[in-house]
């Protein structure tokens, strides 16, 4: 398994393929940020493992304007460095 894929299974159970861009954690909870393989959307949420174990779990939606504010900070953060990367 790559661990950088992932596929969300909706509750009528269709499959989507994603790929995750980065994950962060902040104030106790875990976010994951991912892109849709088909579509190329970014998008992201809160990640729950499941107690017994960690690469299982649920995802929730972010439901404040606040941890949107912040998920796209981060992901602005990281894009940022890469291009410095890239133009060392």
């Amino acid at each position: 398994m790559d661990d950088n894929k992932l596929t969300l299974v909706s509750e009528d159970g269709v499959e989507t393929a994603c790929e995750i861009i980065l994950t962060h954690e902040h104030n106790g909870k875990n976010y994951v940020i991912f892109e849709f393989m088909d579509s190329h959307e970014i998008s992201a949420a809160e990640y729950v493992p499941d107690n017994k174990d960690e690469a299982e779990g649920t995802f929730l939606d972010i439901e404040t304007d606040e941890e949107w504010d912040m998920l796209e900070s981060v992901l602005e953060k990281y894009f940022d460095e890469l291009e410095a990367e890239e133009e060392e």
